[in-house]
């Protein structure tokens, strides 16, 4: 899934590009305090978040030691727990399966892995598309969209802004996101209204590239010029920078 060593001589002091703050070290016991966290509630098969249940970082143990150990105590937690088994997770459905744990870390681990990798001035690792693409359905579940039907007869939105009448109404945004490299994996975005759709339509934004370069995009990492964009990205990012991604 990741692999953070120092064994290579990274600067473990190193910034992060992408997470403003952050060193190396710091990204490292991020990652190791998610898998534990992570971990104790596959492993318990919690219905609530941890507690004090919630083992802590033994003295003496480095961040990269306890990373390493949190990685393995979740991948075994995983493998050993039965798959129709109920546990909690941060979504309406909980508790629920373990399989939202399988997913929500392993896109927590290329996410971070892309940090790891800017963080070392190494080329970011491809992930393939149809990974990218759950990536990108995974965002705005997290984010609570719901995903609606569109028009498919008419192929298009009409965008929320001629839509609002009052004054005070929040900025509104039709966002369609094209996946290149996956057929059929396309994400039309109203960030009024809080919904998504899977049909091809038109946006007040749209932004083309493979579905990895969009996932990237989605989380604020660079893409550089790996995408194509049709209207105003700045909007775009400001309102991505407004639900915290």
């Amino acid at each position: 899934m990741l692999q953070l060593a120092n064994s290579d001589g990274a600067d473990l002091t190193a910034p992060v590009p992408s997470c403003p703050d952050w060193d190396f070290l710091q990204l490292v016991k991020h990652l190791g305090n998610v898998y534990n966290w992570a971990g104790t509630i596959v492993e318990g098969r919690l219905t609530a978040p941890p507690g004090p249940e919630m083992p802590r970082q033994p003295e003496g143990v480095s961040n990269m030691d306890w990373l390493s150990d949190r990685l393995d105590r979740i991948l075994l937690a995983l493998r050993e727990v039965p798959e129709d088994a109920e546990m909690w997770n941060f979504l309406a459905a909980s508790p629920g399966p373990p399989a939202f744990w399988w997913r929500r870390q392993m896109h927590e681990t290329v996410i971070h892995r892309v940090d790891a990798e800017l963080a070392c001035a190494l080329p970011v690792t491809a992930l393939e598309p149809d990974l990218a693409a759950d990536n990108i359905a995974e965002v705005f579940e997290l984010l609570r969209f719901a995903e609606v039907s569109g028009n498919a007869d008419e192929g298009a939105v009409e965008p929320a802004s001629e839509a609002k009448d009052a004054a005070d109404a929040p900025t509104a945004l039709i966002i369609h996101l094209h996946a290149t490299d996956l057929p059929g994996a396309e994400w039309t975005i109203d960030t009024v209204a809080r919904t998504i759709t899977r049909e091809h339509a038109k946006g007040d934004v749209a932004i083309r590239g493979p579905a990895w370069s969009l996932a990237r995009w989605c989380w604020s990492r660079p893409v550089g010029a790996e995408i194509e964009v049709f209207g105003d990205l700045e909007t775009a990012e400001q309102w991505r920078r407004t639900v915290g991604l």
